[in-house]
This record gives structure tokens, C-alpha cells and sequence, in this order.
């Protein structure tokens, strides 16, 4: 069925439910392509409709977020209720989980920017109520993770929703315990369904599986969370608190969330192994209305690091250049690293870097013909550095001058991992190198 709506030129079906159809079309007004998601024409019928939808898709437009979904229009014609949002072209979560090519260090940079999201949100009085991997997409040009679909999302203090016209609150693979029971739900409904995904996305399956759904739901009320195997186990403790079945158990906000990855990534490994010979028991929790279960609870806290382990960042900046070959041929090699902790310190240090290689061609010229750049940082930044230098350079500034002469490589990697990380041959002699011949040494 095609329709028309004023100011929009639709160009193709992106996707289709059983509430809301999404397209990919043109706002005509900026030449801009917008996802543009139409409500289906029979909810506008339902009594009340087109001022909660007015309403709700408001209260979603007003939250302004690097992390969630813009909203650039909410509007109505003839029964047509629709919004238009960004176009975003960096596939969704659930493509990346199904393919099996997420790490760990990817799994939890994800998280942790959906908890920044989601904390906005709950400060705002929205509970999405639908955190799953088919609603993370990412951008084309970052790979940040971006939240969308609110349409079932509620104010926190209204009582009507779009979803209590003939459709299932939530999704059951990843609903909180208290959303399974039919109960009043808050923020911390959201953050039990975000730990779900992260289970998922370390192990590429989600932590409870049945046949049907009342089976399932049973098990996000009872069942204990699985225990994460081998190198995993260290992120147990976060997984844990994200899914304990009473929400005084669980993490309360994304703040906290954010604050505990943190401290994760920055413990040791060897933390894991201590957690893992010593588990700390579950202690049980009264059963609670709607099913007469026993209801497991989680860790209470995440294991607070230690002195030892509160060993602060120590930014570092170096450079030396090497001299080889002979009398007749000499060869001018400069290796660089430096550290950055933030993309602020990186452009930072990037500036520094640059004027380094400006000193250091003013000296050898046309001879200056290998170079090495390593750089240690935190893994969150590590796809915006990628991006930076591996796109086309300015054809006059140092690096990209290098690369037009030079043999130059770039590793990046984290402080926790020195000896992992990536590294890739960027130019041979001043030529582009074949994709297949450029990587030098895989992440781990």
C-alpha cells in the first residue's frame, strides 16, 4: 500500500509491525533522508489515540541525546500518525550479535552508552520498556550505538500508553521480572533488560531460553542468572546486579551502570579468578504478587577494587627516530607512541604528533620514509581513532603528508591488553595497501 504525506517523498519500506510501518524516505523541506515510522491507520480509531500519540512522541522528541534516536518531526494526516527520525545506515545490535563478531571490549563500550541514554531518560520521566537488540542501531561514521523505537515507552507519571491498545508490553526474551508479573514498572526495568542484552552479546545468547511465553517469563522470576565460563567470568558481577530479580538489588540508575564498567575495565584480570574460586551465595527473596514463586536475588554489590587496583592513568607521549642502511643509502625510521584516556586527549596529542612529523620532515625531506604510530587507548574511543587516521589525511598537514611518501603503520590498543590489540600496514612507500595485505595482527 503506498501512501503520501505532505513533505516527504517515500522511497522504500524499511520495516513493518503490528503497530507502525517504517520508511525510508526524504523530508523535502532539507533534502535529508529521515526513517519515517507511520502508526497504523486503524489505532487512530481507538478512543484517545491521537492525543497520546501527540503526546508520547513529544515526550520522546524532547530527549536530546548523542546516544538516542532524533526525532525531527510528529505529525498527523487524514489517520496517518507518524514521526520521522534520523536514518541511520551502521546495521542494528542484533545483526552484530547473530554474527558472532562482538568482544568484550565492544559488548560493554555498547553498554555502557545505552546506560548514558538511559539515564537521561529516567531523569526525564521515560521508561522505554522495549531495550533489545532489534532497537540499538548504530552510526555509519562512529559506530556509536544509538537507542531507538520508543513507541511503547511511558511517562513515568501517566498512566496511559500506546501500547495498552492490543499489544504485549515489552518483549519477552528481555523483560524484567516486574514486567512479566503485570506490575507498575520504573527505570530500573530497562537496565535488567539492557543486562540481558550484554549477557547476549558476550556469549550470543540471552541468559533464559523456553518454548513459550509464560515458561519464559517464569524463568526471568526464578531462575538463577548462568554463570559466564572461562575468561567471562570476570564481568559476572556486573551481569549480576543488572539482572536481579528485585529491583532494590539492582543497579538504580545508568550512572551507576557507566561507573561500574569503569571500574571494570580499569581492575586487573586477575580479579576474575579470585571471583570465580570464591562465589558469593544468592541469597533468596520473598515470593513477590502475581506468581507464587521463590525469587532468586543477585549479587547485592559489584566487588569494589582495591587500593592496588586503583592504580591511576599515566599518560605518556615518546618519540625517536632510528638510522639505518649505509653510506650511499641512508634510511630514516620514526616511531611515535602516545597514550590518551579520552577523544580530547587524543586530539590533543594528536596536534603534538603533528608537529613532530612537521619537525622531523623540515629535517629529512623526502628521506623520511618509515613510520610507526602506536597508540594506548581506552577502548571506547578506539573506533573514532580508526575513523580519524585511516580516512583520507589533509594533503597538508604532516601525517598526511608521510603517507603520500612514507611506509607507515598504526597500532592502537588498551592499556589493560598491551600486547593485543590492532595493527595495520597504512601505506607501503607512500601506495595504499590491499585490505587483505594491510592487517598485520588481529584484535584479541
Amino acid at each position: 500500500m503506498s501512501i503520501e504525506l505532505p513533505g516527504y517523498k517515500i522511497s522504500r519500506e524499511l520495516g513493518k509491525g503490528g503497530m507502525a510501518t517504517v520508511y525510508l524516505a526524504i523530508q523535502i523541506s532539507f533534502g535529508r533522508e529521515v526513517a519515517l515510522k507511520v502508526m497504523a491507520p486503524h489505532l487512530a480509531a481507538e478512543p484517545g489515540f491521537p492525543e497520546r500519540f501527540n503526546s508520547e512522541a513529544r515526550m520522546v522528541a524532547a530527549l536530546s541525546h548523542p546516544h538516542i534516536v532524533t526525532v525531527y518531526d510528529v505529525a498527523s494526516h487524514n489517520n496517518y500518525h507518524y514521526l520521522a527520525m534520523e536514518y541511520h545506515t551502521g546495521g542494528d545490535l542484533s545483526s552484530r550479535i547473530s554474527s558472532g563478531g562482538l568482544t568484550p571490549y565492544e559488548a560493554l563500550r555498547i553498554t555502557r552508552q545505552l546506560a548514558d541514554a538511559l539515564g537521561l531518560a529516567h531523569s526525564k520521566g521515560v521508561v522505554h520498556r522495549d531495550i533489545k537488540p532489534d532497537n540499538v542501531l548504530f552510526r555509519a561514521h562512529n559506530d556509536d550505538a544509538i537507542l531507538t523505537d520508543f513507541g511503547i515507552a511511558r511517562d513515568m507519571g501517566a498512566e496511559s500508553n500506546l501500547t495498552q491498545i492490543g499489544s504485549t508490553v515489552g518483549t519477552p526474551k528481555y523483560m524484567s521480572p516486574e514486567q512479566a508479573r503485570g506490575l507498575k514498572v520504573d527505570g530500573r526495568a530497562d537496565l535488567y533488560s539492557l543486562g540481558i542484552m550484554l549477557f547476549e552479546m558476550l556469549t550470543g545468547k540471552p541468559p533464559f531460553s523456553a518454548p513459550d511465553t509464560i515458561s519464559l517469563a517464569i524463568k526471568h522470576c526464578q531462575e538463577p542468572v548462568p554463570r559466564l565460563q572461562g575468561d567471562l567470568s570476570r564481568y559476572q558481577g556486573l551481569i549480576d546486579k543488572l539482572l536481579a530479580k528485585d529491583v532494590k538489588n539492582r543497579f538504580q540508575n545508568g550512572t551507576e551502570v557507566m561507573t561500574a564498567i569503569d571500574n571494570l575495565l580499569r581492575a586487573p584480570v586477575q580479579r576474575a579468578a579470585a571471583q570465580q574460586a570464591h562465589p558469593q551465595p544468592q541469597p533468596v527473596s520473598k515470593p513477590a504478587a502475581g506468581l507464587s514463586l521463590g525469587v532468586p536475588s543477585a549479587l547485592e554489590s559489584l566487588t569494589p577494587p582495591t587500593e592496588a587496583e586503583k592504580k591511576p592513568y599515566e599518560p605518556f607521549f615518546k618519540f625517536d627516530e632510528q638510522i639505518g642502511g649505509n653510506f650511499f643509502f641512508r634510511k630514516y625510521i620514526y616511531t611515535l607512541s602516545f597514550s590518551c584516556d579520552d577523544y580530547e586527549e587524543f586530539k590533543e596529542k594528536r596536534e603534538r604528533m603533528h608537529r613532530k612529523l612537521r619537525d622531523w620532515m623540515s629535517m629529512r625531506g623526502k628521506k623520511a620514509g618509515e613510520l610507526h604510530v602506536t597508540i594506548q587507548a581506552h577502548p571506547w574511543i578506539h573506533a573514532r581513532i580508526w575513523e580519524v587516521l585511516t580516512d583520507d589525511q589533509p594533503y597538508d598537514s604532516p601525517f598526511g603528508m608521510l603517507l603520500e611518501q612514507a611506509t607507515v603503520t598504526l597500532k592502537i590498543f588498551d592499556e589493560l591488553q598491551p600486547q593485543a590489540g590492532k595493527k595495520i600496514l597504512l601505506r607501503d612507500k607512500g601506495k595504499k595497501v590491499p585490505e587483505d595485505k594491510a592487517e598485520i595482527l588481529e584484535q584479541s
